[in-house]
């Protein structure tokens, strides 16, 4: 009787990123590397391109250099994921987690951030938000690509889930440190939307989950700036507290996910 084949998971070389590294220690230590490359990348394209560190959201000119030194970022990352194989597992989960909480929350989310953008804006606002268009979608891509994208499925080779959502979520927010109006505020909500971003790349079974609930936060962010009288105040509360919840269930997705069923494509919700 022939031996079955092995079931391909999350924890082995192959299809995972990096797929042509067979050692799980170094897969993590190369997921590691490019998560530090990608900050010390744009701060070097900032500086190139005349920027000086700041928020990123706070002008136009700001706003077209970030989505500039993206754009160098994104090359280099297509490069070196496609130099080192696993673009699939980058891209995809092996199958979305069961978390009928956490769809819900993310719903509600994205219907609040939706309906603040019929808000009045002031008249010279136009240029800002053309800017906050081109320059989120480069942020939020190039992001969530590296910390949702190479970053978890590199150390799911190497540690249990929990961990991989605890490394790839502070890794997000220490790189959200280096701006120079950095705050210890700052890291904690941008810990939060790591987790929550983290939660849509789990239960949409896509990393293009992640990348919408990121570029949606940081257009209600933006948008709620150019705003005639300001954003009412429930849709404050109700996108700020959604994002909280979803980072809160994201951790017990993350905590209820088996070690054996994560690379077979099994996985626990809240």
């Amino acid at each position: 009787m022939p031996t079955p084949a092995p079931r391909d998971t999350v924890g082995t070389a192959g299809s995972v990123f990096p797929a042509r590294i067979r050692s799980d220690v170094a897969a993590a230590a190369v997921s590691a590397a490019v998560a530090v490359l990608l900050p010390v990348l744009l701060l070097v394209a900032g500086l190139l391109l005349g920027g000086s560190g700041g928020n990123p959201l706070g002008s136009s000119a700001a706003l077209l250099r970030q989505a500039l030194g993206d754009g160098v970022v994104l090359v280099v990352l297509v490069v070196v994921v496609s130099v080192l194989g696993g673009w699939r597992s980058v891209l995809a989960e092996p199958a979305r987690a069961r978390s009928w909480w956490g769809i819900g929350v993310l719903v509600v989310f994205t219907v609040a951030t939706l309906v603040s953008f019929t808000t009045p804006v002031r008249s010279d606002a136009g240029s800002y938000l053309g800017a906050l268009v081109v320059g989120l979608i480069a942020v939020a891509l190039v992001e969530e690509l590296v910390f949702r994208g190479v970053l978890v499925v590199g150390f799911r080779r190497l540690a249990p889930e929990w961990v991989v959502w605890l490394v790839s979520t502070a890794a997000f927010a220490l790189a959200h440190a280096l701006n120079a109006d950095g705050t210890a505020f700052q890291v904690l909500t941008t810990f939060l939307l790591g987790s929550a971003c983290y939660l849509a790349r789990r239960v949409t079974g896509s990393v293009l989950g992640a990348v919408l609930v990121h570029l949606l936060y940081d257009a209600f962010l933006g948008f709620r700036s150019q705003t005639v009288d300001g954003m009412p105040f429930l849709l404050n509360v109700v996108c700020t507290l959604t994002v909280a919840v979803a980072a809160v269930i994201g951790f017990v997705v993350a905590l209820r996910t088996p070690a054996a069923g994560r690379g077979a494509g099994t996985a626990r919700g809240a």
